[in-house]
């Protein structure tokens, strides 16, 4: 009987086995799936106006998932790609472990189309994925000729006003589809009945309007009755100066017929209850002027008269229309204030709890014709009233007059404002809770980045760092959001912009911001200071090496060629110019150089910011070197070799130029032998192997010197502590970020910022003196590549293959964080137990890092319960600086070893 048992168990056995081999040409479903699909990285967009590059993920329950192949298919409709009839394109089996920006060949994409994709990958040749939930994208208006519509406007009168433009829809038939493609300059927004459509706010995005116009594509397919529709846009002065509005909806009926209605529909305009709306100086808001005649559907009686005007035709701004790809500005957030104090009888005054951007919103009830004022501000006076001398020339104010009659809620829409602090006067009551709210208002990227460490002080600073940077996102890179500026500072975004895109998804706002540069480049090949060129010089100071970073930037952590190989020739014109700008292989000028170190070491310490130790045009020359070695490894990607090794042997000319010049033999340093000038030099790879040691000793002695506080200042602090880290000083540069006396972060905090400082110094008054700038960021990502380590490489763009190299303070017992990338998430925590050192870390699909671990044998380290030895998917790869390095495909990985 047993022996029967046994032939069954084997027969069973057997039977099982052979039904798990695979047949010859069949494919093997396995535990891995694709999601997170995206065109041209956005989630399903409408209203695009380039040929996407198409991204996905790819998630598996198993360790070391790499794709080898991919299969896209794209079609015009669902149910065509439902039975996978791709009659758009069809990637066939492409052999390549491409996950990011994979391009659509040879296929003309056509305006308003809607287009349909799915993807499949291969693990090897028998396991594939199934297939991908489908994704879509929508074409908006690709050619000016898809446009039906001009600019309206309204020269002769209103001067300041905001312009409320008006029309009347009546559709003719049931309705299956409506698209209103809209741009109203400076700022508008758009009501069908009454009810706004969508939740941006500023829109449109800032641009140079005689070069580009965005466009933001709405759809508003259920928007409308089977009655008459009241169509009104209020547009304000915004940047432009003057209301401008261009808008066609285009509408698609049950039986396939269309009606477009262009902007001979909209020609009714009056002034409205936003009486006037100005950046700086805020909005003004009459709610007697909110009447239904307003919103009424009808064209209005007697037009041309003292009320309603006739909206004329414009040819300005003459710019090319742009569809809109950045994210929205929205609000993100709504925070219920504290009452601090009602500083005298009817005044009230406020904390939001931090410094921020956006505005106040109310809710009272009181008489017609109450006015109520907001005043915004950063600090208060000792008397508790609100101080905006800080503010220069910038009003900062919002007023409300009540209509009367009931509960009102208000908010303005046209301005925004920077502030912790705010002032009311006017309430007829004193209000509740509930009734003054504020609400944070910004570009809406997702956070990316997260950091936590032992030191509390430093998760402080980094809190600092993402506060400061997330009030500095509208539409452009602002250098503040509080005074009469708000600017895109490309001379503050050279070192900001690796801090901002560890914390914040930036692949669809750096490229549009690069653009922005690209618009202010003339003949000559000179960009200006500010992009859009509101401010500031012309060429722009040659630190503005931001136009290469960002390039750069985004080729490494978002894999986007596209963005090398439209700008190549404007950065290329760029750098040329700089060239011509040498004598000697020095550049000739400098505006700003190492700007706004502490006060004892400025040239005029109650002038501008420029340092009196770190020569200007080293710090400009350097940065042409620089630009010149970035030039020259784009041009590799692009394939042009000859470009590659022109810049190469520029750079390595410039380098000969500033060792000629600034390399004091004497004193073993550059320039005045200062933080910045050897830190810079240092960070630039120029310093003579033979000088290296003598350049960073002097460097860390001079630390020591200042007590271990920071000579820099916007530029060369980033270099200062990332240095200090690579040449072996973790602890002195630790030491810099963890100082709690002027000048530090810490000092900052310990005076009571919510956000960075323009000075180290704590100062108000009317000058450089914003209490909410990032160009003092950088250490934010000194958090990120350094104390957690996650460092892309351009090699291996999009996160291909990257490194994991924490370093490790005496100080710090750990540290802790993750990065959202375009692969999936980073994760990694170390922590000191005694002489043990525990390393956990996550790996994405389709990725691998080099991981270095600080042990001085690879025998002494185990994974999970294993020596590294024995565990498959990893590869030992060499031993370097008392680190052992690892090559580590994706998953989950837990490290032990001895310190």
């Amino acid at each position: 009987m047993n022996r029967q048992k046994e032939v069954k168990f084997c027969f069973l056995l057997l039977l099982c086995s052979m039904l798990s081999i695979p047949v010859k040409g069949k494919e093997k479903a396995t535990a891995f799936r694709v999601f997170d699909l995206r065109s041209e990285y956005q989630t399903n967009p409408i209203g695009i106006d380039v040929s996407p590059r198409l991204s996905w993920r790819v998630q598996s329950k198993q360790r070391g998932f790499s794709q080898v192949a991919y299969q896209v298919l794209v079609a015009s409709s669902l149910k065509q790609l439902n039975v996978e009839n791709a009659d758009v394109w069809n990637s066939g089996k492409t052999f390549s472990s491409q996950s990011v920006g994979v391009a659509i060949y040879n296929k003309v994409l056509e305006s308003r189309q809607r287009y349909y994709w799915k993807v499949r990958v291969w693990k090897n040749a028998r396991e594939v994925s199934d297939w991908s939930a489908p994704a879509s994208f929508e074409m908006g208006l690709l050619s000016a000729d898809d446009w039906k519509s001009g600019w309206i406007g309204y020269v002769p009168g209103m001067p300041g006003r905001v312009l409320y433009f008006k029309g009347t829809f009546t559709p003719r038939k049931y309705i299956k589809q409506a698209r209103a493609y809209v741009s109203g300059l400076g700022f508008y927004e758009l009501y069908i009945n009454r009810k706004k459509v969508g939740d941006h706010v500023l829109d449109p995005a800032q641009s140079s309007y005689s070069k580009r116009v965005y466009y933001a594509t709405y759809d508003v397919s259920r928007c409308f009755n089977q009655t008459a529709n009241s169509i009104v846009v209020p547009v304000a002065p915004g940047w432009l100066g003057t209301p401008r509005l261009r808008m066609q909806i285009e509408v698609t009926y049950q039986d396939n017929t269309t009606e477009t209605l262009n902007s001979d529909s909209f020609r009714s305009v009056i002034g409205g209850p936003i009486v006037s709306s100005t950046i700086f100086d805020g909005e003004n808001y009459d709610a007697r002027l909110d009447t239904d005649k307003l919103y009424m559907p009808g064209i209005p009686q007697g037009l041309m008269n003292e009320e309603w005007a006739w909206a004329h035709n414009t040819d300005d701004p003459t710019g090319k229309m742009v569809a809109q790809k950045i994210e929205p500005i929205r609000v993100v957030e709504e925070i219920t204030p504290t009452l601090k104090q009602e500083v005298r009888a009817g005044v009230y005054v406020f904390d939001a709890g931090r410094n921020l951007a956006g505005w106040v919103a109310l809710q009272v009830n009181g008489k017609r014709g109450t006015k109520v004022s907001i005043r915004y501000a950063e600090t208060l006076y000792k008397d508790g009233t609100v101080n905006q001398e800080n503010l220069r020339n910038a009003k900062s104010t919002d007023t409300y007059i009540l209509r009367g009659g009931g509960t009102e809620r208000w908010e303005p829409a046209f301005t925004y404002h920077g502030f912790r602090y705010f002032q009311i006067e006017g309430l007829p009551d004193k209000p509740r809770k509930g009734d003054i709210v504020v609400k944070i208002v910004r570009t809406d990227v997702a956070k990316t980045g997260a950091f936590e460490c032992s030191d509390s002080l430093l998760n402080a600073i980094q809190k600092l760092v993402v506060n400061t940077e997330a009030s500095n996102l509208h539409s452009v890179p602002t250098d503040c959001p509080q005074r009469d500026e708000r600017m895109g500072w490309l001379n503050d975004l050279t070192v900001r912009i690796e801090q901002a895109i560890y914390n914040f998804n930036l692949s669809r706002f750096y490229p549009k911001f690069i653009d922005d540069i690209q618009d202010t480049q003339d003949a000559k090949g000179t960009i200006t200071c500010v992009a859009p060129f509101r401010f500031g010089m012309r060429p722009a100071d040659p630190v503005s090496a931001s136009y290469l970073l960002l390039a750069q930037k985004c080729y490494e952590f978002y894999g986007d060629k596209r963005i090398i190989s439209a700008h190549f020739d404007g950065m290329k014109a760029w750098v040329d110019y700089l060239c011509a700008r040498t004598k000697d292989g020095i550049v000739d000028y400098s505006y700003y150089g190492d700007w706004c170190p502490p006060r004892e070491f400025l040239a005029d310490p109650n002038g501008s910011g420029v340092s009196k130790d770190t020569p200007g045009k080293m710090i400009s020359t350097g940065y042409l070197y620089l630009c010149c070695k970035l030039l020259s490894d784009m041009a590799k990607v692009l394939g042009k070799q000859e470009v590659a090794l022109r810049y190469a042997h520029i750079a390595d000319e410039t380098a000969k130029a500033i060792n000629r010049h600034y390399w004091n033999e004497e004193t073993g340093g550059y320039a005045s032998n200062n933080q910045a000038s050897n830190s810079f030099a240092l960070y630039l790879g120029i310093v003579d192997a033979n000088h290296i040691q003598r350049v960073v000793n002097n460097l860390v002695e001079d630390v020591k010197k200042h007590d271990y506080h920071l000579t820099t200042g916007n530029l060369c602090t980033k270099y200062l502590l990332e240095m200090l880290t690579e040449y072996g000083y973790i602890d002195v540069a630790y030491k810099i970020a963890s100082q709690t006396t002027y000048p530090s972060w810490g000092f900052m905090l310990s005076n009571g910022a919510t956000t960075l400082w323009e000075r180290w110094e704590f100062l108000t008054g009317d000058a450089m003196n914003s209490h909410n700038h990032p160009m003092m960021g950088s250490v934010g990502s000194w958090f990120y590549k350094y104390l957690l380590g996650i460092v892309p490489e351009f090699e291996h763009p999009g996160f291909e293959e990257f490194t994991i190299r924490p370093y490790m303070p005496q100080e710090l017992t750990f540290a802790k964080g993750s990065l959202e990338t375009v692969k999936g998430t980073i994760k990694v925590s170390w922590k000191k137990e005694g002489n043990m050192l525990t390393m956990d870390i996550t790996i994405p699909e389709n990725t691998k890092a080099k991981v270095y671990i600080p042990a001085k044998d690879k025998k002494a380290i185990t994974e999970g319960n294993r020596n590294i030895s024995h565990v498959k998917e990893i590869t030992w790869l060499t031993e370097r600086d008392n680190n052992i390095v690892l090559l580590v495909p994706s998953g989950n990985y837990h490290f032990r070893c001895k310190l």
